[in-house]
């Protein structure tokens, strides 16, 4: 048996059409699963995607309860079963707490959190025994970082309806499970950049960014049936972040 083959096994990925997604999007149809892409990509554009990479595409916005169920009635009516979602869409603005203006920080909730939710809701409604999903929270969701407190809160939102739903879900045989990225090397990330402490040192233990690809690896674990005896679980893939401080942060401290 392969180790995280995905074979026969039908996933949803919102998100889907670049960065952490699109790696995942990836992994999973290199896994043997069938793959349905969710974007905001217009359907030419994200179709072509999907093609080269050998999934299927369907635009739609998270942050729309009619829209996700659709998109998910689409995959189980084309493929007869729903066994994975990754909720992996999201935006992301940095800004100081004074700045917060109160129709971009809806906008943030509405995105990360209620997308979330609104699509665990409709997959559990879907899936059969022994389905998966995994949520894309951030570091951020589970450690303070300034400039990220809208972000933050939405992220931690998305940690605690994953612990909240493998509650739920768990004696279905539905496992549900988050990561918490640090800082990715993603389109996401570089629209950010300038405004995140670029002349600071790096605080994670392995001191670079993620590649996509390195979140995308341990999503694909998950959705796995090697990860059968996993969920309700928030994973940091942070290089180290969370474990403590790094010697170029002393050395920055004590010139």
């Amino acid at each position: 048996m392969t180790m995280f083959s995905l074979e026969g096994k039908v996933a949803v990925i919102t998100g889907g059409a670049s960065g952490i997604g699109e790696a995942a999007v990836k992994r999973f149809v290199a896994a043997g699963a069938k793959v349905l892409i969710i974007d905001l990509l217009d359907d030419a554009e994200g179709g072509a995607r999907a093609a080269e990479w050998g999934c299927a595409y369907r635009r739609a916005d998270v942050s729309a309860p009619d829209e996700i169920e659709a998109a998910l009635d689409h995959a189980l009516e084309a493929n007869g079963r729903l066994d994975v979602l990754v909720n992996n869409a999201g935006i992301a603005m940095h800004r100081a707490l004074a700045d917060v203006e109160p129709e971009r920080n809806t906008r943030m909730f509405e995105v990360n959190a209620q997308g979330v939710i609104y699509g665990m809701s409709a997959a559990a409604r879907r899936m059969g025994e022994g389905g998966c999903i995994v949520n894309t929270a951030s570091e951020a969701g589970i450690a303070g970082m300034p400039g990220l407190v809208e972000y933050g809160a939405t992220k931690g939102a998305v940690v605690a309806a994953t612990y909240s739903a493998a509650m739920e879900l768990g004696p279905r045989g539905i496992r549900v499970n988050a990561v918490c990225p640090g800082v990715v090397r993603t389109p996401l990330a570089a629209a950010n950049a300038s405004r995140i402490g670029r002349s600071g040192p790096m605080v994670a233990a392995l001191e670079r960014p993620a590649r996509p690809e390195e979140i995308a690896a341990v999503i694909h674990f998950l959705a796995s049936d090697d990860a059968s005896y996993v969920t309700g679980q928030a994973l940091a893939v942070d290089g180290g972040w969370g474990a403590g401080t790094t010697a170029r942060i002393i050395e920055a401290a004590n010139p």
